[in-house]
């Protein structure tokens, strides 16, 4: 069942079931990450994702300089630290995509966000060398 699964994600296994290296020129799969503030402009921008067809993994997530002045001995503190009673937090979302797909979606990304200024946050991606799993 793995195997087919490696197969059906492009990769190749030799006769001793290892993972060969993509051969150049096929597409390769890439890991988008976006993390967003936790806003309800936010949630909207998940759901309407999720209608478009792109899936992935959130996690609910949090800034080192929230998490650092409350750590025993933490001497890290910053300005938003002190504006902000309670933090809201961060949406973090992990999607794997077709490296041909990437532009897309983060374009998608960029308008749902307005360019990151009606929802703060950021993203970035990275290739997978290799992909195993059940999702």
């Amino acid at each position: 069942a793995c195997q087919r699964f490696l197969i059906r994600w492009g990769m190749e296994i030799n006769e001793i079931g290892v993972i060969l290296p993509r051969p150049k020129g096929k597409p390769m799969k890439k890991l988008l990450f976006c993390i967003l503030d936790s806003t309800p402009k936010s949630q909207e921008l998940l759901r309407t994702l999720s209608k478009e067809g792109y899936n992935g993994t959130v996690m609910n997530t949090v800034g080192m300089h929230h998490v650092l002045p409350k750590l025993n001995g933490g001497t890290a503190i910053s300005l938003s630290t002190m504006v902000e009673d309670e933090p809201r937090g961060n949406l973090t979302l992990f999607i794997i995509i077709e490296e041909e797909e990437m532009p897309k979606l983060q374009e998608r990304i960029r308008e749902l966000t307005n360019n990151f200024e009606d929802i703060k946050g950021g993203m970035f991606g990275l290739p997978l060398e290799s992909f195993e799993g059940t999702f």
